[in-house]
């Protein structure tokens, strides 16, 4: 089927106007500076108005917005939002080229507009932004260019209204323009390595010297995907101060005329024991986007990579603590009615119901669950612990937040965004509100390392009593903006901004920022010596972050919420600082043109990479969308592929003159700003285009159950009988085509393949035997699930484990250990141990032998199991049993490596 780009295209459907995007950034310990260029050029005969709407991180600092037109440079100026809207107006209509530059209702999306640029002419803006990059769990710092903007899921009762929805989405080969990109990284410490998910050019270091290094992706890149590169430091957590001069033309007083430093800290808590008085929630999305890929480059599904990691939470529980599990989508669902103490009847059952755990439930809404979980009350003497997994993919992301933060003294979330396009604004958001944390998974991520490693945040007890002191010339004054963290991890970054009021006015001596906290009875403290002598450099990126996070912290979480006078300071240093908010954006304007623009201007919305993976049933894509019974029963009539259903629900188009006309009308929209409405042709798909339904047995029973419905419709029922009767009609095909597709698969996992048949008929008895050991290799793939490799043989073991830390002796033990039931048990060198102590030590020996390379996937489960292993076998020689279980396993694993 041809692609079918979402959103609106003008009635000539001619080519996009933007034709480039060139970024440059620079690396300074741990903050980039990012310059990014687009370049426009009108091939229309009349003036264009073209819009670029982008993702952008939620944390970045905007600080610049500037257009080149004929060889001139027009910086633009920041003004309060509605005054910026009203110059760009003004300028559109007098005939003059303008620009404007405005973040959107989430903070994590931002709009450029080029107004009344002329036929055959071109016009380049520019951007500039900080950002502050995160450290992964490999120690790697990542920087992420977004490409992809994936469409937001908005409730009914949601009045937020975003730009999302009006962006059109085309595939990887339809894009019209190219990413250029190059990266300069320098800093104190010696650059190990630089990677990156796309092709980059071999890396170039300056002068002999591996603290400075440049590297660029390779040409020819098309902007479909996140381009995340991570940089790899000798000792990324080395703890260091930096100070930055402040700016010379600033008005006095201001935030940017004051000097400003920048701490870079890694609290240490004393290893202690675990808190095991948890609450723990697990919160997971099942709207139809779950179904998608978590990337390009993965062949599992959002939702499945989602069920493997809620088994290994399950499996690194601790007995003693309570949990629940949750999932949502246009409505919820839950394993309990309330939180339930963790033991192996629990356990048992929990893995049992999640087997039954897909992306069904239609849309994303968040809010449901989150209000049924807080309206429970928190047993005395227990914390409660909220995971959340999700891609993100929501429109009232302030409504959620605000509802976290109304609750974060008694609820702590970690959320973790799944795959490229996952809202920043709400995964940080979330976290930050009830002082969690927040984790990304995109790419070839493992979830499982990352959600291990909020878990193991999650069990520690929360520092408290937070303060910082200093140890500063008398003259200086620190003053921390916009505060004092509320909230530290142990050995996890913590970054504080402070201003040097006088600085210049003292020495430069040696000086201290002492970072004290409490956890439990035990206080500790985290110092960090620095001198106050500031950089010789006119970078100013410390002090965008500064402002920046004065802004985060003022903002509202709630349309409406946010006081006047909060609004008007944070304007006032949005202003000052240069730094864009949601008050505030970036207007210029052309005003040497010689003579002003005249015409009809035409608008067109720049398209975005379609990264809407769909992978699911027909009725379960269709679900989340909302689409109404005549809607589905017509996208199964003619079989539309996913991106069309999406494009025809997100759009709301009338399917019956799609009916009749074989075209897509876009309803209640402009095409252009000459006419409204107005439709393109679309190729509508033999039938058979879906996977199960290539089958003359599938198809039959589609037009079965469409003939039912078509009954049901000429009857006169309500549309709300009809959507419930052709929900179990739409089962009934969901169940019948499974039915199907298995047997289909069982008949192809049995035949011989024919170039093999062929081959075995004229070979010889040797040719014979390969060709008949393939095809056996061949059916057991297909008809038996067992694990191909050494991960899921860990994976095997892992779900072995009970739920106190133990395991027992089975064939599916015996079978990963590559012996039997029997030899195990004869094995075991002293009676003094238990079978269950043997095998549990056994596994042990097991893990950190083949399952080193995802030590992280283990490393809780691994802990619960020596705690066993010391209560259980009091008396019992670890070292005998040690060696005894190297012979047997045929590993060499010392006592030490296993804690014993």
């Amino acid at each position: 089927m041809d692609t079918i780009p979402y959103g609106l295209l003008t009635l000539q459907k001619q080519p996009v106007p933007l034709k480039d995007i060139s970024v440059s950034v620079h690396v300074k310990g741990i903050l980039a500076d990012v310059t990014a260029t687009l370049l426009y050029k009108n091939e229309l005969q009349d003036p264009l108005e073209a819009v670029f709407v982008f993702p952008m991180d939620d944390e970045a600092a905007v600080y610049n917005f500037e257009a080149l037109i004929d060889g001139k440079t027009i910086t633009a100026e920041i003004k309060e939002k509605d005054i910026a809207r009203q110059v760009y107006d003004d300028a559109i209509s007098s005939g003059q080229q303008a620009f404007l530059l405005e973040e959107d209702v989430m903070s994590d999306v931002f709009s450029c507009t080029v107004g009344n640029l002329p036929p055959e002419k071109e016009a380049a803006v520019s951007i500039s932004y900080v950002i502050q990059l995160s450290l992964e769990a490999d120690q790697a710092l990542r920087f992420v260019l977004p490409a992809v903007l994936n469409p937001r899921y908005t409730p009914a009762d949601c009045p937020s209204k975003s730009v999302i929805g009006n962006i059109p989405r085309d595939n990887a080969d339809d894009l019209t323009y190219m990413l250029h990109l190059s990266l300069k990284v320098e800093g104190a410490q010696e650059i190990q390595s630089i990677k990156s998910n796309c092709e980059l050019t071999d890396i170039v270091y300056n002068a002999n010297m591996k603290t400075s290094a440049q590297i660029s992706l390779k040409e020819g890149h098309k902007f479909d995907i996140d381009v995340e590169i991570l940089i790899y430091y000798q000792d990324p957590c080395l703890p260091y101060a930096l100070v930055e001069k402040g700016k010379p033309e600033a008005a006095e007083g201001t935030i940017m005329s004051e000097p400003m430093v920048m701490l870079n800290m890694y609290p240490e808590m004393g290893s202690g024991e675990e808190n095991t008085h948890q609450d723990f929630i697990f919160v997971v999305d099942r709207s139809g986007s779950m179904q998608s890929n978590v990337s390009r480059a993965s062949q599992q599904s959002r939702i499945a990579t989602a069920k493997d990691t809620l088994v290994l939470l399950l499996k690194s529980l601790r007995v003693g603590c309570l949990f629940n599990i949750y999932g949502f989508g246009n409505s919820f669902t839950s394993f309990f009615k309330s939180s339930v103490e963790y033991n192996q009847e629990s356990m048992d059952s929990a893995l049992e119901k999640l087997k039954n755990f897909e992306a069904d439930l239609g849309g994303t809404e968040i809010l449901k669950p989150l209000k049924d979980i807080f309206s429970k009350s928190v047993k005395t003497g227990y914390h409660r612990q909220v995971f959340l997994l999700t891609d993100g993919e929501v429109n009232n992301t302030a409504n959620v937040i605000e509802e976290v933060k109304n609750h974060a003294t008694t609820h702590r979330f970690f959320t973790l965004g799944i795959g490229e396009g996952a809202s920043t604004s709400l995964i940080k958001g979330m976290a930050k509100a009830s002082h969690g944390k927040y984790e990304f998974i995109t790419g070839k991520d493992r979830m499982q390392k990352k959600v291990l490693k909020c878990l193991k945040l999650a069990y520690q007890p929360s520092a408290t009593n937070i303060s910082l002191e200093w140890k500063v010339p008398s003259a200086v004054e620190p003053l921390v903006v916009p505060r004092v963290p509320e909230v530290v991890f142990h050995q996890q970054r913590t970054v504080i901004y402070a201003q040097l009021k006088e600085l210049e006015n003292s020495d430069t001596e040696e000086t201290q920022a002492v970072l004290k906290y409490s956890c439990g009875e035990k206080k500790y403290q985290c110092v960090l010596d620095f001198t106050l002598t500031a950089e010789d450099s006119d970078s100013q990126s410390i002090h965008y972050m500064a402002a920046k996070a004065i802004i985060k912290d003022g903002e509202g979480t709630s349309e409406g919420v946010v006081p006047k006078d909060d609004i008007d300071r944070i304007t006032k240093i949005s202003i000052e600082s240069n730094v864009i908010s949601p008050y505030t954006a970036y207007t210029a304007v052309h005003k040497d043109s010689k003579e002003p623009v005249r015409g009809p201007m035409v608008q067109q919305i720049i398209p975005l990479y379609n990264s809407t993976l769909f992978c699911g049933s027909p009725g379960e894509n269709l679900r989340e969308y909302n689409l109404d019974c005549s809607s589905r029963l017509y996208l199964r009539e003619y079989n539309l592929d996913c991106s069309t259903r999406q494009y025809l629900r997100e759009y709301n188009l009338d399917l019956k003159k799609v009916e009749e006309t074989k075209q897509i009308p876009v309803r209640g929209k402009s095409s252009s700003k000459k006419k409204k409405g107005g439709c393109f042709p679309i190729k509508l798909p033999k039938l058979g285009s879906f996977r199960v339904s290539k089958k003359a047995e599938s198809k039959k029973v589609k037009e079965d159950h469409q003939d039912d419905t078509k009954e049901l419709e000429d009857e006169g029922l309500t549309e709300t009988k009809i959507l419930k009767e052709e929900a179990i009609i739409e089962t009934k095909i969901l169940k019948e085509e499974a039915i199907i597709e298995s047997k289909i698969q069982k008949e192809e996992c049995q035949i011989e393949p024919k170039a093999d048949k062929e081959k075995s008929q004229k070979g010889s008895k040797k040719g014979k035997e390969k060709s008949q050991t393939d095809s056996k290799k061949v059916k057991e793939k297909c008809l038996i699930a067992e694990p191909t490799n050494k991960e899921d043989q860990v994976m095997t073991l892992i779900g072995l484990q009970k739920a106190d830390g133990s395991w027992i002796v089975d064939e599916v033990l015996a079978e990963i250990f590559n012996s039997t039931t029997q030899e195990i048990l004869t094995s075991l060198p002293c009676e003094e141990a238990e079978p269950a102590v043997w095998s549990t030590l056994l596994s042990l020996i097991w893990l950190h032998t083949y399952g080193a390379k995802i030590k992280s996937d283990w490393e809780l489960l691994a802990s619960k199991a020596v705690s066993w292993l010391n209560t259980n076998a009091a008396g019992v020689d670890f070292g005998e049993l040690i060696i005894v279980g190297n012979n047997f396993l045929k590993t060499e694993v010392k006592q030490s490596t296993l804690g014993l």
